[in-house]
């Protein structure tokens, strides 16, 4: 079945044989650089298909210089995504959220996942306020070093419209990466009263595979530069050295886009004013490593839960606490879920698999003991 897409913004009409010209429509999108002619043959400038009539994942920067900095150094890394069809869908014109959100909305609905190259942090609003514009119930992950939300909410940080606006369909927020000593103790105690999750750097660091269940329940990512530590990535706002490697961030990334839920992923932070030209340089090539460890966790998706739990084996355990509990392991790529007790009937189907690990299982069914994270999931279903 063939996708369309429709705008009704300035007249502006999409149809499905317009699809194939990359989206570069004039008042909402312009055409960036073209890689450069030189590339040798295998680099991933060599492979975007700027005529293919099925778009798989659409590259767009939320700012213009920052992407330029990014693409130069993006297309000189190899090609190693096998068919999947990447496209650069250029840059917005103009970057106030009224102007990106019906964009972003469209592209969710024609399951065309945009990688979005920004700059300030406050472009994370619109990358989650586009899908939840669907209609459909959020569930977002920031990977930061601080938890940019107010906690009684003004309206003046990132999350304060996913928490504090009743009238928006959040899910679920997740936060990763950050350090204690920048945060509000009351935050924390909000994370708590929502069950939301946040796993700070120290323990984020210490088992990074752990973290694989939670980007696999995110609908959306948010990474800002700043979660990086200040050596590999200088040119961002303030004067804070400790974070993830950017090693350990990249394998952040490949988890985000080995996810068949997850429908975005951001970059965010870089900040060209804070630094030298190769302070800003340095940084651009981190979004770059960033981008191509999300292509190659995207181009290894298996086709799992939410798009088909077709095949999937059930495990049910006897647990004092719930009577019986259900985990899911996927065959083809080994990953494991538990089911939502039945008793509680809160929120979208898709959400009642919570991702986890065969930890889980077998503390589950070994010691009869489930994990704080796994009975938080729970409550936000009571």
């Amino acid at each position: 079945m063939k996708s369309c897409i429709c705008f009704f913004f300035q007249k502006a009409y999409f149809s499905d044989s317009l699809i194939t010209f990359g989206f570069m429509y004039e008042p909402w999108l312009k055409a960036a650089d073209k890689p450069s002619p030189t590339l040798p043959s295998y680099t991933f400038g060599k492979h975007l298909r700027p005529r293919a009539r099925k778009v798989t994942v659409g590259i767009i920067g939320l700012d213009a210089e920052v992407a330029k900095n990014t693409r130069t150094h993006l297309f000189s890394t190899s090609w190693a995504f096998d068919k999947l069809v990447v496209r650069d869908l250029g840059d917005l014109r103009k970057t106030t959220p009224d102007f990106v959100i019906p964009l972003l909305r469209e592209l969710h609905a024609a399951g065309i996942t945009p990688i979005l190259i920004g700059a300030a942090p406050t472009a994370f609003t619109a990358q989650y306020l586009a899908f939840a514009e669907l209609n459909r119930q959020v569930s977002l992950l920031s990977i930061d070093r601080n938890i940019r939300l107010n906690p009684v909410g003004d309206g003046n940080e990132p999350l304060d419209n996913a928490v504090h606006n009743k009238g928006r369909r959040r899910f679920h927020l997740t936060h990763i990466g950050a350090q204690q000593h920048l945060i509000d103790p009351a935050i924390f105690d909000l994370f708590n009263a929502q069950a939301f999750e946040a796993v700070s750097l120290g323990p984020a660091r210490g088992d990074t595979a752990a973290l694989e269940p939670l980007l696999r329940d995110a609908d959306l990512v948010g990474l800002d530069i700043s979660a990086i530590n200040y050596n590999e990535a200088p040119a961002r706002a303030g004067l804070h050295p400790s974070g993830f490697t950017l090693q350990e961030a990249s394998q952040l990334a490949y988890y985000a886009g080995n996810s068949d839920k997850l429908s975005s992923f951001g970059l965010y932070g870089l900040d060209a004013t804070a630094g030298s030209p190769r302070d800003t340089e340095l940084t651009a090539a981190a979004y770059a490593q960033l981008i191509w460890y999300f292509l190659q966790g995207f181009s290894r998706r298996q086709g799992d839960f939410p798009v088909s739990s077709k095949g999937m084996l059930e495990y049910v355990v006897d647990i004092d606490a719930f009577d019986k509990l259900t985990f899911w392991r996927s065959p083809r790529s080994n990953r494991w879920w538990v089911q939502v007790p039945a008793t509680n009937r809160k929120g979208e189907d898709r959400h009642r698999l919570v991702p986890c690990r065969y930890e889980d299982y077998l503390e589950a069914s070994g010691k009869q003991n489930l994990p704080d994270r796994l009975m938080a999931a729970f409550r936000r279903y009571g």
